[in-house]
């Protein structure tokens, strides 16, 4: 028999709340209203996640979407690449390092400032990244960026995002023909969908989760850590939805990996997720422009 563990509990996170949209509301206000819930999110809260990320991302970024990011990217010294949702440039300086070109983008102005300021700390080495105030969820901002770019790359983004059609319609017209678009997003099926961790009554650890539903698209309210003073916003769609998008925009879907937590993290890391190492917390999604 078991229970439902529940979120938010010491050094476990992570607090939700669901809504589902409300099918009354004018879309294009509901849309326009959740994009400037999403933005204040933001950056009422750059300076909490910039603390947190560092100058290399959390522990999740720097030892599993990362990785998985680089190895589905393939990308060859002096590529030149477009990231979406760039948070403070973990990622977008990772890829410098390595001697690629990357105009790095975000919707939040202060977290673009957090980019240029550890970017600008780097004294190893020269890398070409340049940062950008761009809704990723507006086309015409992300065709305003140029190209053609060999690569568009977005992590722990989409969660964040009302809409994902002019995401990926724009990466489609920004890349080069066969160019990649990597996605990594918390997995739709497990870490954003409705369900509620379980343990046994025995040992209380946490062995498995209950999915309460899935298919339906709904609003979520939460924290990813509990130090965290406001909660985000943040879209659940099922894998479906998320590739219908894609698919609909000319991209196809060429690899795709699915993601478990570190099994030893630190214990200011340590979530649930790493004490089920068989359930994937993410998924990494290659699409290529063909």
């Amino acid at each position: 028999m078991t229970a439902p563990c529940e979120a938010g509990e010491p050094r476990y996170a992570v607090a939700m709340t669901q809504h589902p949209p409300d099918p009354s509301s004018d879309p294009g206000a509901m849309i326009a209203q959740l994009r400037q819930q999403v933005l204040d999110g933001w950056e009422s809260g750059a300076d909490f996640f910039d603390q947190r990320w560092g100058d290399q991302g959390d522990e999740f970024h720097h030892e599993v979407f990362a990785p998985a990011a680089e190895r589905m990217l393939g990308l060859e010294h002096g590529a030149k690449v477009i990231e979406f949702a760039c948070g403070n440039g973990a990622f977008a300086r990772r890829l410098g390092r390595q001697g690629m070109s990357v105009l790095a983008t975000d919707l939040s102005p202060a977290l673009i400032a957090h980019a240029e300021r550890r970017t600008e700390t780097i004294s190893d080495q020269a890398v070409d990244v340049t940062y950008r105030t761009v809704d990723a969820t507006d086309e015409r901002a992300i065709l305003n960026c140029g190209g053609p770019f060999d690569a568009a790359v977005c992590i722990m983004g989409v969660m964040s995002m009302p809409l994902l059609r002019p995401m990926f319609g724009g990466a489609w017209r920004v890349l080069r023909q066969r160019g990649v678009f990597v996605v990594v997003t918390l997995h739709p099926a497990f870490a954003t969908s409705g369900y509620k961790f379980t343990k046994s009554e025995q040992d209380d650890e946490p062995h498995g989760l209950t999915i309460e539903r899935y298919l339906s698209r709904y609003v979520t309210h939460g924290v990813t850590n509990t130090a965290q003073k406001e909660p985000q916003v943040y879209f659940h769609r099922s894998m479906s939805e998320l590739l219908a998008d894609a698919f609909a925009s000319g991209l196809v879907l060429d690899g795709m990996e699915e993601l478990s937590a570190p099994p030893q993290p630190t214990e200011e890391a340590k979530l649930i997720w790493n004490m089920l190492p068989d359930i994937p917390m993410a998924v990494a999604l290659r699409f290529r422009r063909v």
